[in-house]
């Protein structure tokens, strides 16, 4: 089964460990593109050096310029470049490290055309490279004996969205078929947008059609380093993200999927951190004004949300 990994290219500075990732893998990719969206094309000119030829040797490496309109852009322009040409399709961050099994692995279970979306563990990593922890998974994922579970939606909806908790992880530990590609790009839930939580928002939407395949071994590192958006939490990413909770909660709601104790548990959870980070902010005025209301379950007020949150989602 063929796959293309592409890259979201800003940070030249791990390009080399990026490099020596893809080319030790024990199933090596058919594709690689990078979309330079780096100021000074930075990724051109390295991938261009003598230094990086041996390595370009063992893969298939296409560059392409990118939209520089930011990271969301930038992942955008790679799916349509991509467009379907391979059966599946892997995000890797530029600043991540994927293991010599990554794609064995996933591209095992993708074989049985059972999941749109496959999933696996991740280390988290200080900016060497080094691994200093894990993301905390559920009891029954923990002390699992089988190294691949298939998540039903019902366990991965009741198991993120009440705690607000995001414990599988980010797109570079993910693979995606051609239909969990399409529900990246949708990136809604009951018509509802989870723009800001592109991540965990799709592994969600994922289980709904078929279970979401959990592969529970540790195949990558989420490298920690002062260039990502968590590093600015005053940011329009950063208020996407918390606000998108609550949009996954009334999504939830609409599709049946959680209890109303659930979805209120949810936002009055997120709405703690919000409240504490962005209270009195002008441009999360919409957002309080509707709160009270969302938790009534009050029509208006969920209809006043989303018209402020659909039209938050696509400012710039």
């Amino acid at each position: 089964m063929k796959l293309t990994t592409v890259i979201p290219a800003y940070k030249s500075k791990y390009l080399s460990d990026l490099l020596v990732a893809l080319s030790n893998q024990t199933v090596k990719p058919d594709r690689v593109i990078f979309s330079d969206d780096s100021p000074d094309r930075s990724f051109t000119t390295a991938l261009s050096s003598e230094s990086a030829k041996a390595v370009r040797a063992h893969l298939n490496i296409e560059v392409i310029q990118g939209p520089r309109r930011g990271a969301t852009a930038n992942w955008r322009h790679l799916m349509n470049t991509w467009n379907g040409s391979t059966p599946l399709i892997h995000f890797l961050m530029d600043d991540d490290v994927i293991y010599p099994e990554f794609y064995e692995r996933h591209l095992a279970v993708h074989s049985g055309d059972g999941v749109n979306c496959t999933v696996s563990r991740r280390w988290t990593a200080v900016e060497s490279g080094q691994p200093i922890g894990q993301l905390p998974r559920p009891e029954q994922v923990a002390k699992h004996p089988e190294r691949t579970l298939a998540l039903g939606a019902d366990f991965v909806f009741a198991s993120t969205i009440p705690s607000c908790n995001n414990w599988f992880g980010e797109l570079s530990n993910c693979v995606l078929n051609v239909k969990g590609a399409q529900l990246l790009d949708k990136s809604s839930l009951g018509e509802i947008s989870f723009e800001g939580l592109g991540d965990i928002g799709l592994f969600i939407a994922a289980s709904v059609d078929k279970p979401l395949g959990y592969i529970n071994e540790t195949l990558s590192s989420f490298r920690l380093n002062s260039h990502q958006n968590s590093q600015n939490p005053n940011s329009q990413d950063s208020k996407r993200a918390h606000v998108a909770w609550i949009a996954l909660a009334l999504a939830s709601r609409r599709l049946g999927k959680l209890s109303q104790s659930q979805v209120i548990q949810s936002m009055l959870t997120i709405n703690r951190v919000i409240t504490l980070r962005f209270a009195g902010l002008p441009d999360m005025k919409g957002y309080f004004d509707a709160f009270p209301g969302l938790i009534a379950a009050d029509p208006t007020a969920e209809a006043n949300f989303l018209h402020w949150w659909n039209a938050y989602v696509t400012k710039q």
